[in-house]
């Protein structure tokens, strides 16, 4: 009876978390198709493959994509030019973690990003050392070909920020691809997909939990 009892309360938990993860799905699909507008189609798709890629789940790569993409145009960015950013500083997040092994994984590392797109850098120095408002300041001033930082932009100078990660990240490019068949990554990309599992199943229990 007990057996019983513990098996159904699990199938009502798991029921109840995937209705709740289609749920938290369907915003964020929403959020991600008014943000990017005709990108959004792109990101769509790029999140699809996210479990296995970074061990990210859909849902999760979808909400830290939407929340730079949106970041950066308020800053000015375009919807192309915020996508594609996003994108990549979600996937540099992955391979960051992975090869720090940070401690909260792949979110961790995308907090520390989005506090140096806002000009604090000490927290993401961590993962790329060399990162600080000089540097920032004099990469944003070589990719625009302006002679002094008060003419800067917020948006060149968070474009700067990106391209120091890219270029510095150093051996950790590529790490959760090289390593994704070691037990620390495998958990992730397990984690990734059942999440996914839960909202598939969610989506047709949906309709009738409404």
């Amino acid at each position: 009876v007990n057996m019983v009892a513990g098996v159904a309360q699990s199938t009502i938990a798991f029921v109840g978390d995937s209705v709740t993860a289609a749920s938290d799905m369907g915003e964020t699909i929403s959020k991600v198709n008014t943000l990017f507008g005709d990108s959004a189609t792109g990101i769509l798709a790029w999140s699809e493959t996210s479990a296995s890629a970074f061990g990210l789940s859909k849902q999760a790569a979808l909400d830290a994509a939407g929340g730079l993409g949106n970041m950066f145009m308020q800053l000015g960015a375009g919807t192309e030019q915020a996508g594609d950013v996003s994108q990549d500083m979600v996937q540099l997040a992955a391979d960051l973690a992975s090869f720090h092994n940070a401690a909260g994984g792949t979110n961790e590392v995308l907090d520390t990003m989005s506090a140096a797109f806002r000009g604090e850098y000490d927290a993401v120095q961590r993962f790329i050392p060399t990162i600080n408002a000089a540097a920032v300041e004099l990469k944003a001033m070589e990719m625009t070909g302006k002679t002094s930082a008060k003419e800067l932009t917020n948006l060149e100078k968070a474009l700067a920020v990106q391209a120091i990660m890219m270029e510095d990240a150093g051996a950790a490019t590529g790490d959760f691809a090289r390593t994704s068949g070691g037990l620390a990554n495998q958990q992730r990309i397990l984690d990734a997909q059942m999440s996914n599992l839960k909202a598939t199943v969610g989506e047709a229990l949906l309709p009738v939990m409404l």
